[in-house]
C-alpha cells in the first residue's frame, strides 16, 4: 500500500508542472491575428509629428502633422491625436483640415480625419475664404480628394449651404453635395 501512494506523489507533481507551464506559456503568447495585444500597445510613439510630401521638383505638395502619432504594427494602423492636414497649392490657395483625431490607412493614401473636423480654404484671388464643418472627413492626398460621408455645413462670403454627403474634388475644382441640399446665396451688389 505504502509503494502505491508513493506513485501519485510524483505523478500529482508532474501533471501541476504541466498545468502550470501551459498557463506561462499561453499569458506570454501573442495571438496571432494580433488582436488586443497588438492594439494596445503601440509600436511606436512620436510626438510634434510633422511630414511635409513634395512632388517631383521639390515643390510642397501637402502637409500632415499632430500632437501625437501612434503607429501599432500588429494592425498596421497610425492614429493620429490632433492632427492638421494642409494642401499646398499656389495656384489654388491653401486648404487646411483639423480635427480631434485621425487614422492612417497601412498604405497611407486615406487619412479619416473625425471629431469636429474644420476645413478651411485660405481667400485667395478671386474668391473669398471659405469654411466647411462636418463630424468625418476622408482624404486622399495623392488624388488630391476630400469626401464626407456625413453632414456638411459649408459658409463663405454669399454662400451658406448644408449637404448630407459632400465629395470634393481638387484637380477638377468639383464639389458634389448629395442627399438634402439646401444653399442660402448672398449677392455680393447692393
Amino acid at each position: 500500500m505504502i509503494a502505491r501512494g508513493s506513485l501519485w506523489l510524483p505523478l500529482a507533481i508532474l501533471l501541476l508542472l504541466a498545468a502550470l507551464s501551459f498557463w506561462i506559456e499561453q499569458s506570454v503568447q501573442v495571438a496571432p491575428n494580433g488582436s488586443q495585444a497588438a492594439k494596445t500597445d503601440p509600436e511606436g510613439i512620436m510626438e510634434n509629428f510633422d511630414a511635409l510630401r513634395t512632388d517631383a521638383t521639390g515643390k510642397p505638395h501637402y502637409r500632415l502633422s499632430a500632437k501625437k502619432l501612434k503607429h501599432y504594427s500588429g494592425s498596421k494602423l497610425t492614429e493620429l491625436e490632433s492632427p492638421q492636414f494642409v494642401q499646398l497649392d499656389a495656384e489654388a490657395g491653401e486648404v487646411r483640415a483639423v480635427a480631434r483625431q485621425a487614422t492612417v490607412s497601412p498604405d497611407g493614401d486615406e487619412v479619416n480625419l473625425h471629431g469636429d473636423v474644420i476645413v478651411e480654404r485660405a481667400a485667395h484671388t478671386g474668391q473669398s475664404a471659405m469654411t466647411l464643418r462636418t463630424a468625418q472627413l476622408l482624404v486622399f492626398p495623392e488624388r488630391d480628394q476630400l469626401r464626407a460621408p456625413g453632414t456638411v455645413d459649408v459658409h463663405d462670403a454669399t454662400l451658406t449651404l448644408r449637404a448630407g454627403a459632400m465629395e470634393y474634388d481638387a484637380k477638377r475644382r468639383i464639389i458634389k453635395l448629395t442627399g438634402r441640399v439646401s444653399a442660402r446665396y448672398i449677392s455680393g451688389k447692393t
